[in-house]
């Protein structure tokens, strides 16, 4: 193997040139990693050439986008932001199932005009997750049961400022009557003209007490957190059980077709507030 030739003596040796040294170096750092991604997106790589610039990236690549699914806890909330991103690709998709509405940003362009629609991404979206408000909440979890008279008129003492109908007063008067009757028999009951009853009981001294209940009663409270209140319609309930006792609570009534129109109100007032257009159902 031939080897490089050994300087003889009195020969002159020449050193490299320190810069020409420290350019070699800095030339083999460049083309150790020539590829450079730049902010937008697009990538270059920088070749030993004159050290150019050329343009490697996919011409196929989808352009960058917002990917930001954002939830939001009231309406007002929804409309500030969708105000803020929506371009005349934007939606509205309102689901009662799920109880949302949801501002979708980049959605499909539209097919106004001679060309094939673009698909959008559907990466970007703000959505109104509705909640039941706190009073309807508390009212709910006793409807449809049947209470103690001693539980059920202290539930309805701790909220009587719920109630319209009947007014305050008349309920707490009510639930203390109820009190009143605990420990005592309950012997029978008597329907009023008004559709009212009356509810006996006796004591052991064969004392009779009478405690009127309405029919019904109303609520004025939100159905869904950070809405108006509206009136709530409840049907007093109430049923003979053993050892003369009595109880009591309440249904709703015809409730349900109230939440599905306010959801439908909260759905279309967004509509009108962000001037986007709005779909009543939901997307796979």
């Amino acid at each position: 193997m031939a080897q490089s030739p050994t300087p003889q003596a009195g020969e002159l040796v020449i050193a490299p040139e320190p810069r020409s040294a420290l350019d070699t170096a800095i030339e083999a750092a460049r083309i150790a990693e020539a590829v450079i991604k730049g902010n937008d997106g697009r990538e270059h790589v920088l070749l030993p050439e004159r050290m150019q610039l050329y343009d490697i990236s996919d011409p196929n690549r989808l352009p960058s986008r917002v990917k930001q699914l954002v939830t939001v806890d009231d309406r007002a909330s929804l409309c500030a932001y969708a105000n803020r991103y929506s371009t005349d690709r934007s939606i509205i998709i309102a689901d009662f199932d799920a109880l949302t509405v949801s501002a979708r940003i980049d959605w499909h362009a539209h097919n106004q005009d001679d060309s094939v629609p673009e698909a959008g991404h559907n990466a970007h979206a703000v959505t109104l997750k509705l909640r039941p408000s706190e009073e309807f909440a508390r009212w709910d979890a006793v409807e449809g049961k049947l209470l103690p008279q001693e539980e059920f008129a202290r539930f309805l003492e701790e909220n009587s400022v719920d109630i319209g109908f009947p007014e305050a007063a008349t309920m707490i008067e009510i639930s203390r009557d109820f009190e009143a009757t605990v420990g005592q028999v309950y012997k029978s009951s008597v329907r009023l003209d008004n559709g009212d009853r009356k509810l006996v009981f006796e004591t052991d001294t064969k004392v009779q007490n009478g405690v009127i209940i309405p029919e019904k009663f109303t609520l004025a409270i939100p159905i869904y957190n950070g809405e108006d209140a509206e009136e709530l319609t409840c049907l007093f309930r109430w049923r003979a059980q053993g050892g003369g006792a009595v109880g009591l609570g309440f249904q709703w009534h015809r409730v349900e077709y109230q939440r599905r129109a306010h959801f439908a109100q909260i759905a279309t007032s967004a509509s009108e507030e962000t001037r986007l257009p709005v779909y009543m159902g939901r997307f796979a």
